[in-house]
């Protein structure tokens, strides 16, 4: 890409960047690394009046944190976007340190330490809040006569959705994009792709029988084509009490984000929970559903098909604090 190479960037930045682009990465993703990357050079010359490699690759944990400070003590930034800063620039040193070439200093700053907003209960679902939403998605109760009449159609959608959240912490984006090609009944599989790998969850026997019951509720001329390209969880159409059909795409029409947000609000209302339980509660669930199970953060990270742990230890942070706060308690 020609704005790689016309950058102010140091040559084994461009580099790593171009490595990026032969991977296929969005131009829109590519970008952002450039000017996040340009910035972190700036200082760096400023600081150590050097944008070599040597002096890059021997920067300690304090170093980074001084940069870090900048972006958060002194341009106000927020955690979200400091967070994402230092993804890019852990995703640098670990490209360098995977070749033997530098040590990564990243690793060392705990994001809890640089403005993260902590976790606290409110963030997760209780074992006692489960076994109430559960139960209602399946029942009929507080349904109108005209919802019940369709309710059988979209019961075992809706389950299936806060199940994948719940049990196997999907994202909200990784589950809208499911297709029927990363659906596989006859092995009991789920393939999450990605940009630089691709993952595979196993369903439970019960789940993927929860998964297959949506599929063939679905009637069949508008159901999605197995082996095909069709988004695999679908728009339903409430009026015509049938699943959509974009006829211009020659397949069904994907639930998008959005509407599966609002599913669970409508879900997590009738079921007489709290306001406010979304589908990043339920991935923290199942996040935290981990940690007590004793999973170490690596492994959970190729479990959620993360680039880093940055993100997880917020959550063991949280857990560590909660279980020190339960045993003062006991």
């Amino acid at each position: 890409m020609e704005i790689i190479q016309s950058s102010t960037l140091p040559s084994f930045a461009q580099h790593y960047l171009l490595s990026l682009v032969k991977k296929n990465r969005k131009a829109s993703t590519i970008k952002r690394y450039l000017y996040d990357l340009e910035d972190f050079f700036v200082w760096l010359q400023i600081e150590k009046k050097s944008q070599s490699f040597s002096t890059w690759a021997q920067l300690t944990p304090r170093d980074i944190e001084q940069y870090l400070d900048i972006l958060t003590s002194s341009r106000k930034y927020q955690p979200r976007t400091t967070k994402r800063i230092i993804t890019v620039l852990n995703q640098l040193y670990k490209y360098y340190d995977n070749q033997g070439l530098s040590k990564n200093p990243i690793t060392k700053i705990h994001q809890i330490e640089i403005g993260e907003p902590r976790l606290n209960e409110n963030d997760f679902i209780k074992g006692k809040e489960i076994k109430q939403l559960l139960p209602s998605i399946r029942s009929l109760e507080g349904l109108t006569n005209n919802q019940i009449k369709k309710r059988h159609l979209i019961a075992s959608r809706n389950e299936s959705i806060i199940t994948l959240f719940l049990k196997y912490g999907l994202t909200l984006k990784e589950l809208t994009n499911i297709t029927m090609t990363d659906l596989h009944f006859e092995t009991n599989s789920l393939i999450i792709p990605s940009n630089d790998r691709q993952r595979e969850i196993k369903l439970s026997i019960a789940h993927k029988h929860l998964l297959y019951d949506y599929y063939e509720k679905i009637p069949k001329p508008v159901r999605p084509r197995y082996h095909e390209n069709d988004p695999f969880f679908v728009a339903f159409d409430f009026q015509r009490g049938t699943y959509r059909w974009v006829y211009e795409e020659d397949k069904p029409k994907r639930l998008t984000d959005i509407a599966v947000q609002r599913m669970i609000q409508k879900e997590v209302k009738r079921s007489g929970l709290r306001k406010g339980i979304s589908a990043q509660h339920l991935r923290n669930t199942f996040i935290l559903s981990k940690i007590d199970e004793g999973v170490s953060m690596k492994t959970l990270q190729q479990l959620l098909g993360l680039k880093t742990d940055i993100s997880l230890k917020m959550y063991f942070n949280f857990y560590d604090s909660d279980r020190k706060a339960r045993g003062r308690g006991s």
